[in-house]
């Protein structure tokens, strides 16, 4: 789901789009002019309408800081892998999910802070999304890694492969993993209750 601007921006766009508007407590989702839900602001709305399957959200009269631009949950890519061109001949869909660590190297992590070169980063997870492809029986795979700063338990990196049996998913979705660990231009601090350090570094020493 992709997080625009403002209402402007919204003409021409193919697929759902949600408009959000602040009201007190609450965020008010409309679409196509109909509101459709109201959500406590103590959730996370970008979670939900990324679950309900929204191409696009537009935040009117509303502050959030979204740097990426773009938000996904593993139920919102296995919807769009699932739709993908071809899917009516598979039945296998392999996820890895990395999620952050709550103890590392013996330490206590308050948070991870994720930080990226936006334009390479979408062009090498496009090369490697393809590159995937390739393996027999594979259909889709869809990558995405989060950024910011995210706590104990949350969620960073989904890599969902679909294909036309379990036996065409398993080693394409190993590789993948790998391939976003050494190639994407991503980088990671660690953030301790006694420190922080930038994980490059540490395997440097």
């Amino acid at each position: 789901m992709k997080i625009l601007g403002g209402l402007d921006s919204i003409k021409d766009l193919d697929g759902r789009v949600a408009v959000v508007r602040d009201a007190g407590e609450f965020y008010d989702v409309y679409e196509n002019d109909v509101k459709i839900l109201s959500v406590r602001k103590n959730l996370n709305i970008l979670e939900i309408l990324a679950d309900l399957g929204f191409d696009y959200a537009v935040f009117a009269d509303c502050k959030l800081d979204i740097p990426s631009g773009e938000y996904e949950t593993l139920k919102s890519l296995i919807r769009k892998v699932k739709s993908a061109k071809g899917s009516e001949r598979c039945g296998a869909i392999a996820i890895f999910l990395g999620f952050v660590k709550k103890i590392s190297d013996g330490k206590e992590v308050v948070r991870l802070e994720f930080e990226r070169f936006d334009e390479l980063y979408w062009q090498r997870v496009r090369e490697i999304e393809e590159q995937m492809k390739r393996y027999e029986g594979v259909v889709d795979v869809k990558i995405y890694h989060r950024v910011g700063a995210l706590r104990p338990g949350e969620d960073i990196v989904y890599v969902i492969v679909m294909g036309e049996s379990r036996k065409s998913v398993y080693k394409p979705l190993e590789e993948c993993v790998e391939l976003i660990k050494r190639e994407l231009p991503i980088w990671k601090k660690e953030v301790y209750k006694n420190g922080t350090i930038w994980v490059h570094d540490k395997y440097r020493k």
